[in-house]
């Protein structure tokens, strides 16, 4: 990195290239998965195969591909058998996508920009939790980083709470809306609304939103090729980072003054491998890719951005999300009365640490340094840290309620066993051989009537007792696959 100069805040880059990447989650109604899957097929959505080499140039704009044997070989068996699965049935993300080319407009307070949505992800994936990705390139002819920085900054606002983000537009195919959120679930895919679980949104800010992931922003990636004779400084990969665009007045906006804070940020979110031709920097709104290769080296870049770093980072991010969404659920239960959903939790905690988070999932070691930027930026060691702090809770929990039923069971049980010794159940049992006597039960006395009693009751919480564990048993076969 090099020192920060008074003349760095003002410096604009003219820019050749931007195509970024919007990721929106939310959660689906776990009942209703294979209907939304065989609806994204009636809606023209393919289905991600790494087999199908035909899908390399489908989604990713006119000059563009991924390849998929590049994807094949950047990570481990394990994570393609979650990134990549070949069933419908199979546990993973299952990734549907549709090339679109439809054309808008981004109004600000600044100078409209133009782009063009290239294609749409939808991913459906394990826990009941779905991520769309807007793949958008800007068409604007002439371009500078702060344009970019702008269009990131504004288009990504779900719903605009701060005064600095209201006033912009989104106008699509003759269509104007006021917010990012109804362009997706009015115009992309309106179809997704009967298939958001209505119990994540009832308290949301706003539809779609997840109550344990307060940003109502969604996360960028970016790829931006820069001209050959600008150069790169600290200012700009910081601006970069935060998504700094243009002030409430138009001017170039610097979310800090202190060139030594920049610096310090600059060192913690920059990957500077490559540099001074090549960075990127990773925050908790954005992973970019900011060049000055072109040609071959720049659609190697670029098919990076779109495959291969595209899905280290959605792995990190669902990360985040699940672990968040364990902790909110934990937050949720009442220990004296939610004793299924606290069995239900301690499984889910276990299944997705035993089969969903690794360590290592990529043998090439740009894609285990960009791993552990992820991990870093998303916080993911210190949210899994509180998730296994939760279970050890739960466990505990579940094992004082276990202990206080089976001390009831066993009082219950004490009981009879001492009345039942007492009687020896020897004074009403004769009169239940073969036909049963009811006339004779009205002349028993007081300690026969006992007698009876306990023995009906005993007969009837026995069965009850039985036909409640056989429920119990065929309940969680029935959510047997509840993380699919």
């Amino acid at each position: 990195m090099c020192p920060v100069h008074e003349e760095d805040y003002s410096k604009e880059i003219e820019i050749e290239k931007s195509i970024t990447q919007f990721i929106f989650p939310f959660s689906f109604k776990k009942e209703r998965r294979k209907h939304l899957m065989e609806r994204l097929k009636e809606e023209h959505y393919t289905h991600f195969s790494l087999k199908d080499q035909s899908l390399e140039t489908q989604f990713y704009g006119p000059h563009h591909h991924v390849s998929h044997f590049d994807l094949d070989q950047y990570f481990l068996p394990y994570i393609e058998q979650i990134l990549f699965p070949s069933a419908h049935e199979s546990d993973g993300f299952h990734r549907f996508s549709k090339s679109l080319q439809c054309t808008g407009i981004l109004e600000t307070r600044n100078d409209p920009i133009p782009f063009e949505i290239l294609s749409l992800d939808i991913f459906i994936c394990p826990y009941h939790i779905g991520m769309i990705n807007i793949r958008v390139q800007q068409t604007k002819e002439k371009m500078v980083l702060t344009d970019t920085l702008d269009f990131m900054n504004h288009f990504r606002v779900l719903e605009p709470k701060l005064a600095e983000q209201k006033g912009s537009k989104v106008c699509v195919d003759d269509r104007v809306y006021e917010k990012v959120q109804e362009l997706i679930f009015y115009h992309l895919c309106p179809f997704l609304v009967s298939f958001v679980d209505e119990r994540a949104v009832e308290d949301a800010a706003y539809f779609g939103s997840l109550p344990y992931f307060v940003d109502e922003r969604m996360y960028v990636i970016g790829y931006i090729s820069v001209k050959d004779f600008e150069s790169i400084n600290d200012v700009h990969l910081y601006r970069v980072g935060n998504v700094n665009g243009y002030d409430e007045r138009g001017r170039i906006h610097v979310a800090a003054t202190n060139p030594s804070y920049i610096e310090k940020m600059n060192e913690k979110q920059v990957y500077d491998r490559w540099a001074p031709h090549t960075y990127y920097v990773t925050s908790d709104h954005v992973f970019c890719c900011l060049t000055h290769e072109k040609d071959d080296q720049e659609e190697v870049l670029a098919s990076g951005m779109l495959g291969q770093h595209y899905y280290n980072l959605l792995l990190h991010f669902y990360y985040k999300v699940v672990l968040l969404k364990l902790s909110y659920e934990h937050s949720l239960l009442r220990f004296q009365k939610d004793e299924d959903e606290i069995e239900g939790l301690i499984s889910s905690i276990s299944v997705f640490s035993a089969k969903y988070l690794f360590s290592e999932i990529s043998s090439r070691t740009e894609g285990q340094e960009f791993a552990e930027k992820f991990k870093e930026v998303f916080h993911i060691d210190s949210i899994y840290m509180e998730v296994k702090e939760t279970l050890l809770s739960l466990y505990q929990n579940q094992e004082k309620l276990i202990d206080k039923r089976h001390n009831y069971l066993l009082f219950i049980m004490t009981i009879y066993t001492v009345i039942s010794g007492i009687y020896g159940m020897n004074l009403v049992i004769d009169d239940w051989k073969g036909s049963i006597h009811w006339h004779r039960m009205l002349h028993y006395s007081f300690f026969e009537y006992i007698s009876l009693l306990i023995a009906i009751s005993g007969i009837f919480i026995g069965l009850g007792m039985g036909i409640a564990a056989v429920i119990k048993l065929l309940t969680r076969w029935m959510k047997g696959n509840q993380f699919m």
